[in-house]
């Protein structure tokens, strides 16, 4: 694709189109990352919490609550919160699927962070990152992810965690630790809300066998484990950050969890099953487009390229409807935007076949243009750059993109 001139809409895009509110996160995951995870051999795991309880007044567990719940309140006037009804019904049913009886406690919040993430507060609020929901294929994974942070919550995993972390000096220091962190945020991120949990390997092992057991007793795929851990091992292997972020560092690697999946899927085989693809696929379609400029905003290319690799594969697999135009080209983008080796004829290519669809955005047709101009086909690329101002109208690059169409037929 063409390195100059760059329209306006061409920068703006190779900056980022989205910043999150994240540090401060990231600061207090380091911090308690070096506090010890509870251990099941030192304290007796408290019971497995029942449909509509609550805690006990003046206990412990009444105090995280408190915490959870002041937090719950900010969290519902949050920017970064997806207010969308309809995808909101959709991922709040299939949370209470695998909940069952406790449906009427749950709470779920989808966020806009374009990161593979889940988690769910000791009360209750279940968080959902939409980078999940773009990594994931179908209702069968849905449920799986969402079945494991339920388990924890059900066993009270963050009780055990916040129980011990008070007890350490570690604890009060990260407390002082990070500016303007309050009691009612530091806790929402230990018990959940943020997750930042550090659980234990055994409590990770316990939630991912309880929420695959209620996953796999309301009818869905026992293989989504399995396809769910070897995306995300894929994309882990294709990161130059090989430390993995603090969030994580208590859970089993993602090569063992594969391995786990891939042998209970084997023992299910036999078990009638859903998988909802196309019922996922169209809940998630209308927001796709956001999702991956979201994605390319990470300025990961590297695990960009796999992840939008192998959902554009999947996709063609399956053959998909309103979503391979939209694939090629944000994988093009990924392409031109990293700009290594032979990254721009890659580009080129995944752009014409962008717009062989009738999803492509109206920017697949832009990009087109410059690609088309390259190669000295001035009345093909002036074509592409209508129909891009004919799909995009209020286009900011407008003039700029009039000016390339009359330099193109002057030179014909």
């Amino acid at each position: 694709m063409s390195a100059a001139p760059v329209s306006p809409a061409r920068a703006t895009a190779a900056r980022g189109r989205i910043r999150f509110p994240i540090a401060a996160a990231v600061a207090l995951a380091t911090t308690l990352a070096a506090l010890p995870a509870p251990s099941a051999a030192a304290e007796t795991a408290p019971m497995p919490l029942q449909p509509g309880e609550r805690p006990a007044v003046n206990s412990t567990e009444a105090e995280l609550w408190y915490g959870m719940d002041q937090a719950e309140r900010d969290l519902k006037t949050a920017p970064i919160l997806v207010r969308d009804p309809a995808l909101n019904a959709y991922v709040h049913g299939v949370a209470c699927r695998v909940a069952g009886p406790h449906c009427q406690d749950l709470r779920v919040y989808i966020v806009d962070v374009p990161v593979f993430n889940a988690s769910m507060a000791p009360n209750g609020a279940m968080l959902v990152f939409t980078g999940a929901l773009l990594r994931m294929q179908d209702e069968s994974e849905l449920a799986l992810v969402l079945g494991h942070e339920f388990a924890h919550y059900q066993q009270r995993h963050s009780l055990r965690y916040w129980t011990k972390a008070k007890g350490t000096t570690a604890f009060m220091a990260s407390f002082g630790a990070i500016p303007g962190l309050n009691l009612v945020a530091l806790a929402a991120s230990i018990g959940g809300l943020a997750n930042v949990s550090k659980f234990s390997r055994d409590m990770e092992r316990e939630a991912d066998r309880i929420g695959y057991g209620h996953a796999l007793g309301q009818g869905y795929d026992p293989k989504a484990g399995a396809e769910v851990w070897g995306r995300m091992l894929r994309e882990e292997k294709s990161s130059k950050a090989r430390k993995p972020w603090p969030v994580f560092a208590s859970h089993p690697n993602t090569a063992e969890r594969l391995e786990d999946t891939a042998a209970a899927a084997k023992t299910h085989a036999q078990t009638p099953h859903q998988i909802g693809r196309e019922a996922y696929q169209a809940a998630m379609r209308p927001f796709l487009d956001r999702w991956l400029a979201a994605e390319l905003s990470r300025r990961t290319y590297d695990t960009s390229i796999q992840v939008i690799g192998d959902l554009k594969q999947e996709a063609q697999t399956a053959a998909d409807l309103g979503s391979q135009g939209l694939y090629a080209f944000y994988l093009a983008e990924a392409y031109r935007r990293r700009g290594k080796n032979d990254d721009r004829e890659q580009a080129a290519r995944l752009v014409a076949e962008a717009v062989t669809h009738d999803d492509a955005p109206p920017a697949a047709w832009r990009e087109y243009g410059y690609v088309l101009r390259d190669r000295k086909e001035p009345k093909p690329a002036a074509d592409a750059f209508r129909r891009y101002l004919a799909a995009a109208p209020s286009a900011d690059e407008r003039s700029f993109i009039e000016k390339t169409i009359a330099d193109l037929e002057s030179a014909q």
